[in-house]
């Protein structure tokens, strides 16, 4: 299961936050999923993760995810990623869109239960991406 479990952290990466496809939610996420973020943020369930990309994903006319590093032991998998996008299509992090092209890297912790993810904690470089923002 620990090649399965690569390939549904990659999918997430490409196929719900690259592409923004919203349909594969509860093909690669539990449908109790829990979320922590960098700020704090915590959320449960498919709808509110959903609302969660969607905010990020409008922010950008283009959303990069460049997986650097990916560790697999079982059901628990360890990403570390690239982000990157034009900010040019909505506020982002209640910063209005500035055109410029922000780049930053973070680290997901992902639980999985039966092929889906379960649990994703993440920490980001938010200290690098708003001042990026704020440039």
């Amino acid at each position: 299961m620990s090649a399965g479990n690569a390939e549904v952290i990659r999918a997430f990466y490409a196929d719900l936050w690259e592409a923004g496809d919203v349909t594969r939610l509860p093909v690669l996420l539990h449908d109790d999923v829990a979320f922590q973020g960098t700020f704090g943020q915590t959320m449960r369930g498919l709808e509110a993760f959903g609302a969660y990309v969607r905010s990020v994903r409008h922010a950008f006319s283009t959303y990069r995810c460049e997986v650097l590093d990916l560790l697999v032991d079982g059901d628990r998998v360890a990403a570390r990623v690239r982000f990157s996008g034009v900010h040019d299509a909505g506020p982002f992090l209640e910063a209005p869109p500035s055109g410029r092209t922000l780049a930053w890297e973070g680290v997901g912790f992902f639980t999985l239960e039966a092929g889906r993810i379960r649990q994703l904690w993440v920490m980001g470089d938010m200290l690098g991406l708003l001042n990026q923002l704020r440039a």
